[in-house]
């Protein structure tokens, strides 16, 4: 379990460039925050174009290499020019198309990347696997932040360098060491259905469906506030750019503490049961952060919005397995992957227009809104397969 952590390890450790400096480096050419939404919501254009097209290769691949590797290793070369380039890029328009490669090549390795874990798991111990790899997440982005409150000021550059080698290096371990299982040759005469056919079928596992609309409520709200939380610090707090890192590093550590506990008590008491709670907790504590009136109070309230989030990164994928056809994980992962790149997209654009009309703290109120209708639609979803603890009855 704990292998599959390595090369999320690097692309954790990227996102953390997304949601830290990312800003701070846009800031630098622009100050309207729609323009800089509009960079940043390049992450969520990229993952609604190549995911399922990636994940639908990757499920039909018979490489000697296996079904995974060719596109991980291919996506993490990408990434790793890219982000070696950007640094150097000193018109905004040259940013803007490093900035939307580097993402497009992220998407390209991170699908496949995600399929592995049910290629190699259990369905009985997806939670806690995923609460393993995405405790590998979490130490990367503690390890991100602390590294970025001690360079970003002086030698922003060598941050830039340092994501780039870690992710492309961490990635390039991970399909080094993982073992892909044996796939069947599939025919050469089984037919292939049109676009609309395949559309069909997605559409036929109405749970997954429902799970795709109901995360991409939450995930809208998590993106309108992360997309400025550094901005927030330094603007509206007056936090110096330095110290505002230091926000960023209170979440990463209290997810770590929390991600994999609450991926066993997925395994343990149910996932959908756990991932509910945590939804709402995650409401209530949203709302609680826009009340902070300085560094003290914001890495208290963000360290407790880490506690759900941890819950829906590890529960909330495993929950998501427990609803889709195990044949045709990458298809489902890559759909799944448009959902909340979606938000990704919408939630920078909502957040930086709401923040240049009514202020900062309006986005807060929203955002919980937005969770709490991810949660009411979540109460319509059945898990496909019954894995999930329940009581053994006692026998007479």
């Amino acid at each position: 379990m704990a292998l599959i952590g390595v090369g999320w390890f690097g692309l954790t450790f990227f996102w953390g460039l997304h949601t830290g400096p990312m800003p701070l480096f846009l800031k630098t050419f622009t100050d309207s925050k729609f323009n800089i939404a509009m960079v940043l919501s390049l992450a969520g254009v990229s993952g609604c174009i190549v995911p399922p097209i990636v994940g639908y290769i990757s499920d039909r691949s018979r490489s000697r290499y296996g079904r995974r590797r060719p596109y991980i290793f291919m996506g993490s070369i990408g990434v790793l020019l890219c982000i070696l380039s950007l640094p150097y890029a000193h018109a905004f328009w040259l940013v803007a198309v490093l900035c939307g490669t580097t993402y497009f090549s992220l998407r390209f390795s991170e699908t496949p990347y995600l399929s592995l874990l049910p290629d190699v798991t259990p369905p009985e111990q997806r939670s806690t696997a995923s609460g393993i790899m995405n405790l590998f997440g979490s130490v990367a982005l503690i390890s991100f932040f602390v590294i970025s409150f001690s360079l970003w000021e002086k030698y922003p550059n060598m941050v830039f360098r340092l994501v780039a080698v870690v992710c492309f290096g961490a990635l390039l371990l991970a399909i080094s060491l993982l073992a892909e299982p044996g796939i069947a040759a599939r025919s050469s005469s089984a037919s292939r259905p049109s676009v609309i056919g395949y559309l069909r079928n997605i559409i036929k596992e109405g749970n997954a469906v429902g799970f795709f609309f109901a995360q991409f409520f939450w995930w809208l709200g998590f993106w309108m506030v992360s997309a400025f939380a550094t901005l927030f610090a330094v603007e509206e707090l007056r936090i110096p750019e330095g110290e505002a890192f230091l926000v960023l590093v209170a979440f990463a550590i209290v997810a770590t503490l929390f991600v994999v506990p609450l991926g066993m008590m997925g395994d343990r008491f149910g996932r959908k049961g756990i991932l509910s709670l945590m939804v709402a907790l995650w409401a209530v504590t949203e709302l609680l952060v826009g009340f902070s009136q300085n560094l003290t109070q914001a890495v208290i309230l963000v360290g407790l919005t880490a506690i759900p989030y941890a819950a829906v990164m590890g529960v909330g994928y495993a929950f998501f397995l427990d609803l889709i056809p195990r044949e045709r994980t990458a298809e489902f992962v890559g759909f799944s992957i448009i959902s909340i790149a979606t938000s990704q997209i919408i939630g920078p654009l909502v957040g930086g227009k709401i923040i240049d009309t009514l202020g900062y703290r309006s986005l807060f109120p929203v955002t919980a809104a937005f969770m709490v209708v991810g949660l009411v639609l979540l109460q319509f979803i059945r898990p496909r397969r019954a894995v999930e603890a329940m009581p053994v009855p006692d026998q007479a």
